[in-house]
């Protein structure tokens, strides 16, 4: 019986040396060649005060929140849950109530937002925030 000898066939291979080389010039072409678009954006106008008035602390309730998160009215602390029944009760007391948010400037948004949801649960939705004066 005649054996049947494989032939080894030769491997195909793909020089990679001048890879880099290639995708450096194309990644060169490409910047150079691309147009960049100045995008205008919106046009956002913030609002300015135009005046400042002092509110009476008869009518109004202070937030204060500083910049660990800890949380007062009218110096007392409380809790975010805590903010609407607070804050309901205080409305019945005074239809007029204004809520006055007073702030440290790394307070995180998220628990403004929290006191704002609770705010319009209780449906306090006369709400001011104070600003300290520039001198």
């Amino acid at each position: 019986m005649a054996k049947i000898v494989k032939k080894n066939r030769p491997e195909t291979t793909i020089p990679t040396a001048s890879t880099s080389d290639v995708a450096f010039l194309l990644l060169l072409f490409f910047m150079v060649s691309t147009v960049f678009v100045k995008e205008r954006g919106l046009k956002v106008t913030l609002p300015r005060a135009e005046s400042i008035e002092k509110i009476p602390r008869k009518q109004s309730a202070t937030i204060y929140v500083n910049s660990a998160g800890v949380i007062s009215i009218d110096d007392f602390p409380v809790e975010i849950p805590q903010i609407a029944g607070l804050m309901n009760s205080k409305l019945a007391q005074n239809f007029n109530l204004i809520t006055c948010f007073r702030t440290d400037k790394n307070t995180r948004y998220g628990i403004m937002s929290d006191i704002l949801n609770q705010l319009r649960e209780a449906e306090c939705l006369r709400v001011s925030f104070e600003a300290k004066l520039k001198r």
